[in-house]
């Protein structure tokens, strides 16, 4: 009997060991599936060591790069630097950069710049540096015009007389020791330095000019009727043989210290994205019966200047009162990747008796027109368009699409609509000088 009920409690003992186990299987069971529900998420050992990371550290060591990447990169965030951002390679600008193909990091695009005025790669604060215009004598008298070189861009519109002024535009301007000379306003070029956003150079102007200086809101020195004891001065030794409204110049440093005294900004608005379109790289722009070797662009009958093309360096030289237009600083003849002419409509302007005594034009450049773009030895028909004053100058193929221009300067010909058929281009080959 004893060995009977030992029995039974030893079945007993075994069946409750065997239900233990069940329950602490289903339980395992349970725990896994519950597990495999879970999402995964990437982890890093950042103790495994790789021949990319020999430290065994993901970002490196606050000086350190990772074996084979690049240089950090600027970031592609488009909104404007502010004046107190630090430079690239100052610390806290830089982004992670593009590490070795199957290094195991994430991959990065190199960020590319273009400069909204040429169209060549620059930095970012390059790219939304504000420029300047400088309104530019070019009067026989005056000659040469001394920083000229230096533009990235130059407008020629016409004047009372017969004869043009220039607008200089460009970027760089803080080491350029001498612009000049500087000479008046035209309500026309305040229009067209609104197109790249510039702090506008000039020196007096005309009663319209300056009841579009109430109206609108200008950022510019006046060398005339401003105070700017550090940014312009008269040049001695032109006044030796020039009347004293040729001798007037600045400098870019003279600018810069306009530009603190006035507390003027210094960065793009915030919404500009530039103007003009450009290739990345020199394109043909094709066509049959286009050739362009030499370019006259009349402005009146007396005053005809000229772009002779040289191959070799896909640049078109400037020539102005049957000579080659010299940079008075350096000696050195203009030339530009670009030219392009622009007809508009010139009228005597009538709004003053200042003006009608003086002959003064005005010219429309709100609304559209037609013009030539010329590169690279061609030339094709453009449109161009300004919305509004402060608009900026669109630049359009005839069907309506943006114009791509090559990169390098550019030399843009205001010139009346009543010209439209004179404008000579062919295929001449002609001396630069």
């Amino acid at each position: 009997m004893e060995s009977r009920y030992a029995k039974n409690f030893l079945c007993a003992v075994f069946l409750v060991f065997l239900l233990l186990v069940f329950a602490a299987c289903k339980e395992e069971k349970e725990e896994k599936k519950e597990d495999d529900k879970k999402p995964e998420t990437a982890s890093a050992d950042t103790s495994e060591k790789s021949p990319e990371n020999p430290a065994g550290e993901i970002g490196g060591g606050e000086n350190e790069i990772a074996a084979g990447t690049t240089e950090p990169q600027e970031t592609t965030e488009m909104e404007p630097a502010g004046e107190d951002e630090a430079d690239e390679g100052e610390a806290g600008t830089t982004e992670p950069s593009a590490p070795n193909p199957g290094s195991g990091y994430p991959e990065y695009e190199t960020p590319t710049y273009y400069s909204y005025l040429t169209g060549k790669k620059c930095s970012r604060r390059e790219q939304r540096k504000r420029p300047v215009s400088i309104v530019i004598n070019n009067i026989r008298q005056a000659l040469p015009n001394v920083g000229i070189a230096k533009a990235d861009i130059v407008y020629e519109c016409m004047v009372e007389g017969g004869i043009t002024r220039l607008m200089m535009v460009l970027s760089d301007y803080e080491d350029v020791p001498v612009f000049g000379s500087v000479r008046s306003s035209r309500e026309y070029f305040i229009d067209l330095s609104r197109t790249h956003d510039t702090i506008y150079v000039h020196a007096g102007g005309n009663p319209q000019d300056y009841e579009q200086f109430t109206l609108r809101p200008v950022d510019r020195m006046d060398g005339v009727n401003m105070y700017f004891p550090n940014t312009f001065y008269r040049d001695a030794e032109r006044r030796k043989t020039m009347s004293l409204e040729h001798t007037l110049m600045t400098s870019g440093a003279g600018i810069v210290k306009g530009i603190e005294q006035q507390s003027y900004r210094t960065t793009l608005q915030p919404e500009y994205k530039g103007a003009f379109s450009f290739y990345g790289e020199f394109t043909d722009i094709g066509g049959e019966n286009n050739t362009a070797n030499y370019i006259c662009v009349p402005y009146s009958n007396a005053f005809k200047p000229e772009f002779i093309y040289k191959a070799d360096e896909k640049l078109y030289y400037r020539k102005q009162y049957g000579a080659a237009h010299i940079d008075g600083a350096t000696g050195e003849q203009i030339k530009f990747e670009n030219v392009i002419v622009l007809f508009a409509e010139y009228a005597p302007f009538r709004g003053n008796a200042i003006a009608v005594k003086e002959g003064h034009w005005s010219c429309e450049l709100t609304g559209t027109g037609y013009g030539f773009y010329i590169t690279g030895g061609r030339y094709k028909i453009i449109k161009w368009q300004k919305d509004t004053r402060e608009g900026i100058l669109a630049l359009r193929n005839t069907d309506g699409t943006d114009l791509f221009l090559n990169p390098g300067k550019s030399f843009v010909c205001v010139t009346s609509k009543a010209y439209n058929k004179s404008v000579v281009i062919n295929a001449d080959t002609r001396d630069v000088k």
